[in-house]
């Protein structure tokens, strides 16, 4: 794996500098840049990221996440660490991990998320009618601001702010939790990865289809959402320093006290 394409948010400040310090770290290593790489190096944060598995996880073409602002959950390598990482990845120190994707279906459309896709109310404090259906059987209708349909990789993310359980991020399931429900007896589920989940706006409220915070959609009323595994994985490039465990303690601090 030698050429290398870079994905920057480059409305960032200070984004140019830094895109040219990892230029010069790829040649120092003898990695060059190109637009038919052989990975991806997604520099920035978790939208970076997002964004970089939407325009290349369909590919099949690996990403490395470098983190160079915020938390950066899904990009657990830090920009002081790339020129060890690149090294690493040179001398085949890192695996490969395939990550679910979550797709909805809608009009003869497709939305596709690595963390989640979201129904969720297009008004601020308005709620919204759902009545949800897994794999044909009727489960529930309720009245909410939302209903997070995750995957793993998405579970530390909405669905974990909302309530959700997480989940190793190379296991395969599809998570269901909701938004500000207007009920106590409405619960997250852990489904199977061949799940169909269908979800039919009912006529009070007004929502859109939210895919990684980053894609959206308006949604009629009376419209049925079907979601299910994607057909695809997103490769990320894991170097072996690197485990989930370790990412939640740092970033996440889970856990609690270090010498309890």
């Amino acid at each position: 794996m030698k050429k290398v394409e870079i994905l920057i948010n480059a409305r960032k400040r200070g984004a140019t500098a830094i895109l040219n310090q990892a230029k010069k770290l790829l040649a120092s290593h003898g990695f060059s840049t190109s637009k038919k790489p052989d990975f991806v190096i997604a520099l920035g944060g978790d939208g970076t990221m997002l964004n970089a598995a939407y325009i290349y996880g369909k590919k099949g073409i690996p990403i490395l996440g470098v983190n160079s602002g915020g938390l950066g959950f899904l990009t657990d390598v830090t920009f002081a660490q790339l020129s060890d990482t690149l090294i690493e990845i040179k001398n085949g120190k890192y695996v490969f991990e395939n990550r679910m994707v979550i797709q909805a279906l809608f009009n003869r459309s497709s939305l596709f998320g690595l963390n989640d896709i979201t129904i969720i109310t297009r008004i601020p404090g308005r709620a919204v009618e759902f009545s949800v259906t897994i794999n044909k059987e009727h489960i529930c209708r309720l009245i909410a601001d939302g209903v997070v349909i995750a995957t793993p990789t998405g579970s530390t993310a909405y669905s974990l702010a909302t309530g959700g359980p997480m989940l190793l991020p190379h296991t395969e399931s599809i998570i269901v939790t909701t938004v500000a429900a207007h009920t106590f007896s409405v619960r997250p589920i852990v489904l199977p990865p061949d799940s169909l989940v269908e979800i039919k706006v009912g006529k009070k409220g007004s929502a859109a289809l939210v895919a990684d915070g980053q894609r959206s959609k308006n949604i009629r009323q009376l419209q049925t959402i079907k979601f299910r595994k994607a057909n695809y994985h997103v490769k990320l490039i894991k170097p072996l320093h690197t485990t989930f465990f370790s990412t939640l303690r740092e970033k996440m601090k889970w856990g609690g006290r270090a010498d309890a």
